[in-house]
């Protein structure tokens, strides 16, 4: 699928080159969940910037809005500037209004809140509470909450890992050399473990109630680690890892219980920049460093949605909305895209087959009914085998088959 031919306004350009973009924690006025509503509005923060003010290119964070219905993608409805600083990685608390956003030196905390002129739109404001662990700390990486988001975690460009619990801020963990440069960080579903990825040591896992490293996952000579999310339906305890070896993107899934290896898949034939989970967890997304965007079927890895050339150049960062009905991505190409979720077309095909075949049976009893069949045996025959077909309708699901 070419850039823009099935979605033309779903992906817009904006005033800076994207470095990370989030669904906010304020939607529409009838949202059913954080940022979304079914069938209707969905908000989104975006983060970028050019640096210094010599370049010319401003630093601030948006504000955009996605209508699920039509797949629009507005241009920024609010632009706050944060002057020479470029803001790099955001976290948006789950369950409240306010996020928080790495710098070149600290990390800030950020909310959302309608304002008070005639006009009453959602707008950006800085907090006047300060994350006093995570100042003056130096470019961080990586940020995210726990999903019931009572932890924040950390990982530095120094290697530096920090988990503390929120809103106290009491520090859980504070591990120096965690690595020579931390890339990327994720929750366990139950919050107990964190997952901390680097180009130089892999993929560690913390036991954040024993504050310890508790397994180093194995990789073969060759192999990278990239980015690393827990499953999260609570019933397959996963952690899946993106890899590169040589220039090709795969992503491999852990049993969390032993820790090995269970399954790897080629999912590109160029490294993965960008990856996500859905809510739900039955869906992977992965953004190449050549700007394309792919959606995965979690259980099997397999691709279901692929979209070619979404950004000119590398994805930066991406992320499901609350709903799972789409997914978000940004570039440095100036560009963000929000990529609806398209129905898988072979489960779809099979289950209107399957009620095609149930209305021709069903219009064979009727038929014979009032005939010379209707108390015979292969009548009585038509009739059972309706209802077993019936009864395995009901069974069709969309990931999997009747």
């Amino acid at each position: 699928m070419g850039r823009g031919s099935r979605y033309p306004h779903c992906s817009k350009k904006y005033p800076v080159p994207l470095f990370s973009g989030a669904w906010s924690g304020s939607g529409g006025e009838n949202e059913e969940s954080e940022g979304t509503t079914t069938g209707g509005e969905g908000v989104v923060i975006l983060a970028g910037g050019g640096g210094n003010g010599r370049t010319g290119v401003p630093n601030c964070l948006l504000l955009a809005q996605y209508d699920f219905s039509t797949s629009v993608l507005s241009d920024a409805f609010h632009n706050f500037s944060t002057d020479d600083d470029p803001p790099y990685r955001l976290a948006v608390q789950p369950g409240g209004k306010g996020f928080v956003c790495s710098f070149e030196h600290d990390c800030r905390l950020f909310t959302l809140k309608k304002a008070a002129d005639d006009d009453g739109g959602t707008r950006i404001f800085s907090d006047e509470r300060q994350i006093e662990v995570l100042q003056a700390v130096g470019e961080q990486n990586s940020l995210v909450f726990s999903a019931d988001g009572t932890r924040l975690a950390a990982g530095g460009d120094d290697g530096h890992l920090r988990v503390v619990e929120w809103p106290s801020l009491k520090v859980i963990l504070d591990q120096v050399d965690a690595h020579k440069s931390i890339k990327d960080l994720d929750f366990s579903l139950d919050a107990a473990f964190l997952a901390s990825t680097s180009d130089d040591s892999g993929c560690r896992v913390w036991d954040l109630a024993k504050g310890t490293c508790v397994t180093s996952l194995p990789s073969v000579k060759g192999e990278g680690f990239g980015f690393a999310r827990f499953s999260r339906d609570g019933t397959k305890p996963l952690l899946f890892v993106t890899t590169r070896k040589g220039s090709k993107g795969f992503v491999s899934a852990f049993d969390t219980s032993t820790w090995r290896k269970v399954k790897s898949k080629k999912l590109q034939e160029v490294p993965i920049s960008a990856f996500a989970i859905s809510r739900d967890g039955k869906l992977l997304a992965i953004g190449s460093c050549e700007g394309d965007v792919a959606i995965v079927d979690a259980a099997t890895l397999s691709i279901q949605q692929r979209v070619r050339q979404a950004h000119m150049i590398f994805v930066t960062a991406m992320e499901f909305d609350p709903n799972g009905q789409a997914v978000l991505t940004v570039s440095a190409d100036y560009s963000a895209r929000v990529t609806p979720i398209e129905p898988v077309v072979g489960d779809a095909w099979r289950g209107s087959l399957l009620l095609i075949v149930i209305f021709v049976l069903a219009m064979l009893v009727v038929i014979v009914g009032d005939g010379l069949l209707a108390n015979s045996p292969q009548a009585a025959s038509v009739s059972e085998f309706l209802a077993r077909l019936k009864s395995r309708s009901l069974k069709l699901t969309p990931d999997g088959g009747i």
